[in-house]
C-alpha cells in the first residue's frame, strides 16, 4: 500500500495472501479525501480490512460508511430503531437457535446487485470465540486450472434466498427467543442468476461468486446435474490455504469485499453475549468475464 501522507498508520497482514490489521486511523472523524481513497484501495488490495481501536457511536458508523459509498438494502431482518440502514446483528447468551451468518456466504449474493461491501463493528464480545473466517475467492479462481477456468467461464449459478429465508429456511419463522427480528417472507423463493466468474470492477481480477447457503443450483442444469460442480467448488473455495481469520476485540470495525470474499460467523461462544451493527455497501451487478 501506499503511505497516506500526514499520517502514521501501521498495516499489518493477516496472511500471506490477503487480510490486514490498520491501526492508527481515527473512523470517529470525518475522512479526507486522500483516506477515502487509500480505504477503498486497502480493500481492494486486501479484501479483509479490520481497523483497530475504534470509538464509535451508531451515527459515526453511518457516517464513515457513507463516505464509502451509498447503503445496501438488507431484507428480512428488522434494522435499529431510527437508523434503517443499520443491523444489529447480537445473539444473547441463552440463545439456542441457528446464528445468524454461519455457514460459508457471500453478503446477499440472491440480490440483482450484491452489496459491494460490508462493515461490521464489534460493541460488546465473549471472553474468547466469535471470529470471523473469510475465505478468498480470487485466490481461489486463480489456483484452477486452465481447463477449470474456461468450464467456468459463461457459466451461471442460480442464487435464492429460500434456505435460509424462505417458509422452510432456518430463519423463515419469527424466533421469539431469538434477539433479532428475522421475518422471511416470498422474496425468499426469487431466483437470481449470477456468472460463475465475476470481474473486480477496481482491481480487474476474476473470481468465484458461488457460495453455500445461497447458491442452489447452475442455470439450465438440473440439481443432480449441478451438484457434483458446486460440491467441487465449495470445497475448493475453502481450502485452508485461501482463508484468513478476523479475531475481534471491542472497538474493531472490519470492512470485506463482498465481490471477492466469502465469510463464516464461527459459532464457538455459547453462554456468552455479542453485539455488533453491521452496514452494507450498495453494489453492481456482478461483472462476468469477456
Amino acid at each position: 500500500m501506499t503511505a497516506l501522507e500526514g499520517t502514521s498508520l501501521d498495516v499489518r497482514p493477516l496472511t500471506g495472501s490477503f487480510g490486514a490489521d490498520v491501526h492508527g486511523l481515527d473512523l470517529s472523524r470525518p475522512l479526507t479525501q486522500d483516506q477515502v481513497a487509500w480505504v477503498t484501495a486497502a480493500l481492494a488490495q486486501y479484501l479483509v480490512v479490520s481497523f483497530r481501536g475504534q470509538d464509535l457511536d451508531i451515527d459515526q458508523l453511518e457516517a464513515f460508511a457513507k463516505q464509502l459509498g451509498d447503503f445496501g438494502d438488507s431484507p428480512f431482518i428488522t434494522p435499529v430503531d431510527g437508523h434503517p440502514n443499520v443491523l444489529a446483528v447480537v445473539r444473547e447468551a441463552e440463545e439456542t437457535g441457528p446464528l445468524f451468518g454461519s455457514g460459508w456466504h457471500s453478503d446477499w449474493s440472491f440480490q440483482p446487485a450484491p452489496p459491494s461491501a460490508t462493515i461490521l463493528y464489534a460493541k460488546e464480545l465473549p471472553p474468547h470465540g466469535g471470529d470471523t473466517a473469510f475465505t478468498n475467492q480470487q485466490l481461489a479462481y486463480e489456483t484452477l486450472s486452465t481447463g477449470m477456468q474456461q468450464l467456468l467461464v459463461g457459466l451461471n449459478g442460480v442464487h435464492s434466498a429460500r434456505r435460509s429465508y424462505g417458509p422452510a429456511g432456518s430463519f423463515g419463522r419469527p424466533d421469539p427467543q431469538a434477539a433479532m427480528d428475522i421475518r422471511g417472507d416470498e422474496r425468499a423463493v426469487v431466483e437470481q442468476l449470477h456468472p460463475l466468474v465475476r470481474v473486480h470492477p477496481v482491481n480487474g481480477r476474476r473470481s468465484l461468486f458461488v457460495n453455500d447457503v445461497y447458491t442452489v443450483g447452475l442455470e439450465d442444469m438440473t440439481a443432480a446435474e449441478s451438484a457434483p460442480l458446486l460440491d467441487f467448488l465449495s470445497a475448493h473455495s475453502k481450502q485452508i490455504n485461501h482463508t484468513c481469520r478476523v479475531r475481534w476485540e471491542t472497538g474493531t470495525v472490519t470492512m470485506w469485499d463482498n465481490r471477492s470474499v466469502q465469510h463464516f460467523a464461527v459459532n464457538d461462544y455459547s453462554g456468552y453475549r455479542r453485539e455488533m451493527l453491521r452496514v452494507t455497501l450498495a453494489g453492481e451487478a456482478p461483472i462476468p468475464v469477456t
